[in-house]
Formats: structure tokens, C-alpha cells, sequence
């Protein structure tokens, strides 16, 4: 009778919720360490029929201090989609892997509500660069312009530092504006599309005052509980977060 199998290498999704791996089972207890993993952390080696929370995982229970329950039937050998809450649907299929290829997890998919930070939010509007479809959270959007305002404070104290501010160009402050013009634009559609409102929206700024108290308004809004006429809803698990 064959025993329960042994982990060699596993994967794990990151602090946006993508798919990391494999690494060494040796290496899970640096990242435990190091803070990389936490208990809530969603793991899989080949064996496991899910993913699951490393404090749960007999192999890496030992790392929080406390014993894992047991572990279940081991299954194929490829990593399962992540199955989020409602009203997440599951991720896309995995099909035409080839066998040992781990597939990657899409984020938008198995986002979960607390899981975004700073890094996160700027991280995910670079590779969103020019994607106006789909939606944004409100930590997406409001950390991104922060980044956004934080660097060009620090652009206009380059450009007064290095060329003066006896009324020369703005050198670095304009191309830091012009580099960040299509990823800002992108953020904010996906936001409005967030409160089930078209893209278009955004014209609303041009109406003096009341345009720009609404817009702002928008911008404020939770989004859309479940998916809406846009996609998914990026809160995922925390569906019922009161502010993300």
C-alpha cells in the first residue's frame, strides 16, 4: 500500500495572489522567516487536491508551531485552480498544461480582499499598463495616486535640484507625468467600471465643481458586490469588507 507523498518542491500565491513556485521545501522556512509565507498563505505540492493554508499543511504546520490536520487523498499532478467564495466564479481552465507545468493563477481570479498593499496596487497597475477593461478596487486606485503624487514631488525637487528653477523646463516632472498618463487613465476606468459605471464617465470632471464632487464620489463607492457588466469582483474572498 502506498503511503502518503512526500513534498519535494511546492508553490505558492504571493501577496497579489499569483502563483510562485516551485520552490524547495527546504526553502518554505526561509520564506516563513522572512514573512514571504504566512499561516494564511495558500500552498500546493503535487499530492494535495487544493491549495491550502500552510498552517494547515502537515509539511509546513510545524513552521507556525501547530499541527495540521490530516492531510487528504493526493491527487493529480498538476496544481488545482483556486476555488474562491461566492460570488467568485472559479478560475479559467487549465487545460493543454503539459504534465510537470505548473500553470499560472490568474490574480484578478483568486484576488481576496485583504490581500492588496501599496506594492500591490503599483505593482498591479504596471501590468496593467494600458488595460482598460475590467475593474479596480478602491486600494488599487487610491494607492496608485499616491505613487502617483509622491513621485512627482519628488521629480519637481530633481528637476528644481539639477536645473534650477530660474524658469527652465521641467524635464523630469514632464516625462514622469507623460510615463504615468496611460496606467493612471486605465486605473480610473477600471474604477468607475468597478461601480458598474462606463469608462466614459470620466468626462464628468468637466463639468466645474459638481462633475469633479461626483467623480470623486464614484471613487469613493465600494464596488459592485459580486460580478457586474465589467467582470469579476476584485474583493473576492472579502466580499464584505466595509473599506478595502
Amino acid at each position: 500500500m502506498r503511503g502518503a507523498p512526500v513534498a519535494e518542491e511546492a508553490y505558492y500565491l504571493d501577496g497579489s495572489r499569483n502563483q510562485q513556485g516551485p520552490v524547495p521545501v527546504a526553502e518554505i522556512a526561509r520564506l516563513v522567516r522572512n514573512g514571504t509565507i504566512r499561516r494564511d498563505t495558500l500552498v500546493w505540492y503535487p499530492g494535495m487536491p487544493d491549495w491550502r493554508p500552510a498552517s494547515q499543511v502537515n509539511e509546513f504546520a510545524s513552521l507556525f508551531g501547530q499541527a495540521a490536520p490530516p492531510p487528504r487523498p493526493p491527487a493529480g499532478p498538476s496544481p488545482p485552480a483556486f476555488a474562491g467564495a461566492a460570488p467568485m466564479q472559479r478560475p479559467a481552465s487549465l487545460a493543454g498544461a503539459y504534465p510537470g507545468q505548473a500553470p499560472r493563477v490568474q490574480a484578478q481570479q483568486v484576488d481576496s480582499g485583504g490581500s492588496m498593499g501599496f506594492g500591490g496596487a503599483i505593482a498591479t497597475c504596471f501590468r496593467k499598463y494600458v488595460d482598460f477593461t475590467g475593474r479596480a478596487r478602491r486600494k488599487e486606485y487610491w494607492f496608485w495616486h499616491l505613487f502617483y503624487w509622491l513621485l512627482l514631488v519628488v521629480l519637481v525637487i530633481l528637476d528644481g535640484a539639477i536645473l534650477g528653477m530660474g524658469g527652465r523646463a521641467a524635464v523630469f516632472t514632464s516625462l514622469g507625468m507623460l510615463a504615468l498618463i496611460l496606467p493612471t487613465l486605465a486605473v480610473t476606468v477600471r474604477r468607475l467600471h468597478d461601480t458598474d459605471h462606463s469608462g466614459w464617465m470620466i468626462f464628468i470632471t468637466l463639468i466645474p465643481l459638481i462633475g469633479s464632487i461626483v467623480f470623486i464620489v464614484f471613487m469613493c463607492q465600494r464596488g459592485t458586490a459580486g460580478p457586474n457588466r465589467f467582470g469579476q469582483d476584485p474583493l473576492g474572498l472579502d466580499a464584505a469588507a466595509a473599506f478595502d
